[in-house]
Formats: C-alpha cells, sequence, structure tokens
C-alpha cells in the first residue's frame, strides 16, 4: 500500500448526500439484511412470553422455564445482538461498495469475525486515550488549582469541570482517522489502524463534521420531538406518529453513516479499492 501518494480531500457535503441517498436507493438490501435477525428475536420474545403465561397464576411455576433454563431467551437475544448487528453492518457496507447482494438470508463469515474484532480494538484504543487525556487533564487541573495539595475535597474536584469537555477530543480525532478501517475490513480490504490513520491525513475534521451532519435530520427532527412532548403532552396519538418518525429517521441516518464512511473510503483509499474490485 502506497501511503506517500498526494493528500486526497473529501468533498464533505457531496459525500453527505450521496450517502443519504443510498438508504432509499437500498431499501431492499435493508429489509434483505434484517427479516432474518427481527424474525429469531420476534420469535425468541414469543417464546419467552409464552412461557411467561403458561407459569403466571400457578402455585407450583415450573423450574424449567423460570429456571436456568428461563435465562435461554435473554442469551438468544445477546448472541443476536452481538453478531447480527456486524453482520448487518458488512452487508450494508459490501451493497454500497459493490452492489453486492447477500447469497442467503443470513451471512456470517471471517469477514464478520474481523468486523466485530477491529471494533472492540477501535473501542479499547479511544477508552485508553480518552482515560490519559482525563489523567493528563487532572494533573494540570491539580498543579494549577491547588487540587494536589492537602486532601480531595468536592470544591477542589469542582475545579476539573472546566477541564472535562477536553478529553473529549481524542475521541473524535481517533474516531475519524480509524473511520476507514471497518469499512475496508468488510469489503475485504487489508488496513490496520496504522494504514487509516496515514490515509485520513488532511482530512480529520472533514470526517468528523462530515459524520455529524449526517445525523442532522434526526438531530431537528428529535428537537422537533422534545417541543411537541412540552406543547402536547396529552396528545397520545401525535406522539407515538412522531417516536415513529424519529425512529425511522434514526436507522435512515445510521445506514446513511455506514455509506459515508464506505464512500469516504472509496475517495481517499481509490487504489486499494480497485485492488479489491
Amino acid at each position: 500500500m502506497d501511503l506517500a501518494a498526494p493528500t486526497l480531500k473529501l468533498p464533505v457535503w457531496r459525500t453527505i448526500t450521496a450517502a443519504w441517498a443510498t438508504v432509499p436507493k437500498n431499501i431492499g438490501l435493508w429489509f434483505h439484511l434484517y427479516w432474518p435477525w427481527m424474525a429469531i428475536v420476534t420469535l425468541t420474545l414469543v417464546a419467552w412470553g409464552l412461557g411467561v403465561l403458561a407459569n403466571s397464576g400457578t402455585a407450583t411455576p415450573s423450574n424449567v422455564l423460570v429456571g436456568g433454563a428461563g435465562l435461554v431467551p435473554l442469551l438468544v437475544l445477546a448472541i443476536a445482538f452481538l453478531v447480527g448487528v456486524p453482520a448487518i453492518f458488512v452487508g450494508w457496507h459490501r451493497g454500497i461498495h459493490r452492489g453486492e447482494r447477500p447469497a442467503g438470508p443470513i451471512q456470517i463469515d471471517s469477514t464478520t469475525g474481523s468486523y466485530i474484532s477491529y471494533s472492540l480494538l477501535i473501542i479499547v484504543a479511544l477508552a485508553v486515550s480518552i482515560s490519559v487525556m482525563l489523567l493528563v487533564l487532572a494533573s494540570i487541573a491539580g498543579i494549577t488549582t491547588g487540587l494536589g495539595e492537602g486532601p480531595m475535597s468536592l470544591d477542589r474536584l469542582a475545579a476539573l469541570r472546566h477541564f472535562l469537555p477536553l478529553a473529549i477530543l481524542p475521541y473524535y480525532f481517533l474516531l475519524s482517522r480509524f473511520s476507514l478501517v471497518l469499512p475496508a475490513v468488510a469489503v475485504g480490504q487489508k488496513m490496520t489502524l496504522g494504514q487509516s490513520f496515514n490515509l485520513t491525513r488532511g482530512n480529520t475534521w472533514r470526517l468528523t463534521v462530515g459524520a455529524g451532519l449526517v445525523y442532522f435530520p434526526v438531530v431537528v427532527l428529535s428537537g422537533l420531538m422534545e417541543i411537541l412532548m412540552v406543547a402536547a403532552p396529552d396528545s397520545t396519538a401525535l406522539l407515538a406518529v412522531g417516536g415513529l418518525i424519529v425512529l425511522i429517521s434514526s436507522a435512515f441516518c445510521l445506514h446513511a453513516a455506514l455509506s459515508f464512511g464506505t464512500l469516504a473510503l472509496k475517495q481517499l483509499a481509490p487504489q486499494e479499492v480497485e485492488a479489491t474490485a
């Protein structure tokens, strides 16, 4: 991989609008990816509900249903979430990247495992960076406010509140610099965190702002929903419709954000994309 190539600049607004446009164009892909997992979750909840109903009103509830086996539905739901969500995201990246459609109802392969592994690695890297930043800020605050002299007190701890917002800066910085890894892994492209860090050089704020603006529709609709809850708290039907709209817009923006990452990969690492096409 040639990391010495000239730095490419991501066209933020064009990429955002293109990411939004991918969602309605791929409704069929969305349904294909989600329905098997939604069926598993639905059947699990129905079975769980029937088990609870079968035990209700009985003097001696069944140990099979309320004992250890009662945790089986929770285990199934946990597996569906921890494995199903990454599998869905991998399928979406592939669909946006090269128009690929899943071969079967549920497609789990080594790529899904790699996607999960890199997701955990990024989470750990972000957690460590934020922890280090908090430690540095606490040390600076301790030196400059006398926090390090004598026993701790609530007044001295309160001096840290002005510094705490700075702790989130490494999160946004690293998240944007690592943003190419997961789309790359999903489409079968080999990429490390270090390679993503180099390929995104010069685009940190473009990626950060772009990824934030992708969620602008749901932010606006959530704000309107808050106003509606204050203005008409007793209008159940109106609140239900508003909540449904916010839920749909959240799903829309989530998948647009995944598309944003895939489109950014195609534009910032075109040589690597061509090699894996």
